[in-house]
């Protein structure tokens, strides 16, 4: 089980290298790591919104964003430490924004880096993929379903 909390400054360092640990790899495949360029999105993103932090049994541990549009909800920012993937930790927090999207009668939509597996768990939610380029994979799940 998890809890959240919204993120806070003390946050901010945490949530740069959970995303590292959680996206190093794809991130490296697809544009090359480059600490500086990847500490620029993070700041702009950091000031844009902050996201939810998730924790297990008081430990910060992932993290995730819900943005709402009038069309649909956007699911991003989703990172979880390596030592944490691969536990339903994943398909708790879906479940949860799937509920929230099917309350709002609205869709979700989010995109991830090519080569990233998160895509398989996605696919099991019933998430379509809508199109793709040579950096991401965009998705859909349809309104309450």
């Amino acid at each position: 089980m998890y809890t959240t909390r919204q993120a806070e400054n003390s946050d901010y360092e945490f949530l740069f290298e959970l995303k590292k640990s959680a996206e190093f790899e794809p991130i490296k495949a697809v544009f090359g790591w480059n600490e500086n360029v990847q500490r620029k999105i993070h700041r702009e993103e950091w000031d844009e919104e902050k996201p939810f932090i998730i924790e297990v049994d008081g430990v910060s541990v992932g993290s995730y964003l819900v943005q709402f549009h009038a069309e649909h909800l956007y699911f991003c920012r989703f990172f979880l430490l390596p030592k944490y993937q691969a536990k339903g930790i994943g398909s708790q927090v879906l479940k949860t924004v799937i509920e929230l999207a099917n309350q709002k009668s609205l869709p979700i939509k989010l995109s991830y880096l090519q080569g990233n597996r998160v895509g398989q768990l996605y696919k099991r939610f019933g998430f379509e993929v809508t199109g793709q380029d040579k950096e991401f994979v965009y998705m859909l799940k349809p309104c309450c379903s």
